[in-house]
Parts: C-alpha cells; structure tokens; sequence
C-alpha cells in the first residue's frame, strides 16, 4: 500500500469565524447533536443520599461550570475522558501520521454526552464495488460518551463517495475503543495502536466491504422487500423504515444496493441528527449485507463430474 505524502489535521476546537466587532460568531464546525459545546468543563462527582451521606457506588456526570446538566449516572469506576483530550490523541498520533489525508466533515454533541466526530479520508485507500463501479472509501470517527453508554476511542468505516453516505458497520469496521474503565488509565497509549491496524488492515477492510456490496446488485420484488424488512431489517424503527422506502421509490434503483444506499442515505444526511441515526445506520448496513451473503447464488457441483468419483 502506497500513501501519499498526507497534509495534517489541525484539531478544531469550533474557534470564532469572525473578528468584526459587533457580528455574530458561528463556530467553524456546527454540532449537529444541539447546541451544547462538545468541548465544556465535564466533572465526575460525588451523589448524595437524602440524609446527606455518599453513594459509594454511584456518581453523577455533570457538564458545565456554574448551571450544570447531568449527562448521566455512573459507576464508581467509570474513566471519565475528556473529548478534548480524545480527539488530540486520536488526530495527532492516528489520523495524521497514517499517510492518508482526512477532511473533518461532522461533528455530533447532545445533552447526554455522547459525542462522535467524524472525518472523510482522501483517494490513498478507495475500493470499487463490482457491477456498480461505485466508489468507496473509508470515513474516521472518533466516539466518546459521559454517560457510559458508548465506549471510547477511535472507529473506521466506510463512504458511498458519490453521495457522501457514511455506512457504519460492525461486521466490516474496524479500530480500537475501550471501556470507561479505571483499569484502562493507559487509553492514550491503546489509542495509538490504531495507527497500525489504519495501515496495516484498512485496505483489506474496504476491499472486502466492496466484495461484500457487490452481492447487492440483485432486483428485488415487494414481496422480496417485505423479506428483508421481517428477517434482515426487524430492529429498525418504523419511520426509518418509511423514510427509506420513501427515498428508494424515489431514487428508482430497485435493487438491494439501492435499498441499502436509500436507507444510508436518510440516516446519514438527516437535518437534524440523533445518536440514533448511527445505530440504525449500522442496522441497515449489517442487516442488508448478511441478506446479500444469505441470498449468493451458488454453483452445483455433481458429484459425478468430478475427478475424485470417477472410476
């Protein structure tokens, strides 16, 4: 694998766009996830019981300085890490040394403290899905959470380049995260190990996420469709699923890579994003791509054409 000679990311910390006395400022970065600041003073305290003794086993995350929000209860043992904190490691010892231009493209912050900021790699690492002749290529996340529901750390995935659709999966992604846990201390240094699995796995990753996309180029019927949607796409809520549909009438590819590229589409493009568009992003993606594997046709082979039968 060859890298081109990649520019580095500055870590953009939504610093004012204007100078002009008087003119509102808009960060350089908007937070889809609401207008909280990804960035704000976090603390991991203490939670009282009524008569005013400590909770040993539970403390509370509260975001701000002075009216402060609670993102959440958590464990005596929950690490709380700072997104500040993650996003240099993740950019300045992953993102910028890997020998790949990234592009920072979004970024998603809400009231309960989940936080993903994402990043479109450059042309260096693409891969074509058959058929089709689409282009893909590979899109860095890194994730956090303040109320223990998502594990820290830094994910890969993978871009529709055409129509800028992330597709999140679990089956084909790859990176490194870890637990809020006091017995991860050391994340700064399992985050770098990243940086091998970026060079050493990601074009075996998008190749085989291509060949995968390529068992999509099938038409599929109304009663194919009511199929998918029962054994392949059961989790998915009922107006995602109406959203899709909605776009895959519209868009008029009726194949399964169009269904999968209309679901991806209203969830990742959506005007206002939640954290679950990302879940049921990754509900689509899976769901669609074990479908294409269930559904490959296969060559017979009789047995009795075979060397090893005859006599």
């Amino acid at each position: 694998m060859q890298h081109n000679n990649a520019l580095e990311i500055t870590p953009n910390w939504n610093l004012e766009t204007s100078n002009l006395e008087n003119e509102p400022v808009k960060p350089v970065i908007e937070n889809l996830g609401g207008d909280w600041d990804p960035f704000i003073e976090v603390h991991k305290e203490p939670v009282y019981f009524n008569d005013g003794s400590q909770n040993p086993t539970v403390y509370g995350i509260r975001l701000g300085s002075q009216d402060k929000v609670l993102a959440g209860n958590v464990s005596a043992d929950y690490l709380l890490v700072n997104n500040k904190d993650l996003v240099d490691i993740c950019v300045n010892e992953v993102l910028n040394p890997s020998g790949i231009s990234f592009e920072h493209h979004k970024r998603f912050f809400n009231n309960k403290g989940q936080f993903r900021d994402i990043y479109y790699a450059d042309s260096t690492i693409e891969a074509i899905v058959p058929e089709v002749g689409d282009v893909l290529r590979l899109v860095a996340e890194i994730q956090n959470s303040y109320n223990g529901t998502a594990r820290a750390g830094i994910k890969f995935y993978f871009e529709r380049f055409i129509c800028k659709n992330g597709m999140t999966s679990n089956v084909f992604g790859f990176g490194h995260t870890f637990k809020h846990s006091l017995g991860n201390i050391d994340w700064q240094d399992q985050i770098i190990q990243a940086t091998s699995i970026l060079r050493n796995q990601s074009e075996y990753k998008i190749e085989q996420f291509a060949k995968a996309c390529g068992k999509l180029q099938k038409s599929i019927s109304n009663t194919e469709i009511k199929h998918i949607r029962e054994q392949y796409l059961p989790k998915l809520p009922t107006q995602q699923f109406g959203q899709l549909m909605d776009k895959y009438l519209e868009d008029g590819d009726f194949t399964a890579w169009g269904l999968m590229n209309a679901g991806t589409n209203v969830l990742w493009h959506a005007n206002k994003l939640t954290n679950a568009n990302f879940s049921n992003n990754t509900i689509v993606v899976d769901g669609l791509l074990q479908y294409g594997k269930d559904t490959e046709p296969t060559s017979f082979v009789d047995p009795n054409q075979t060397d090893m039968f005859q006599s």
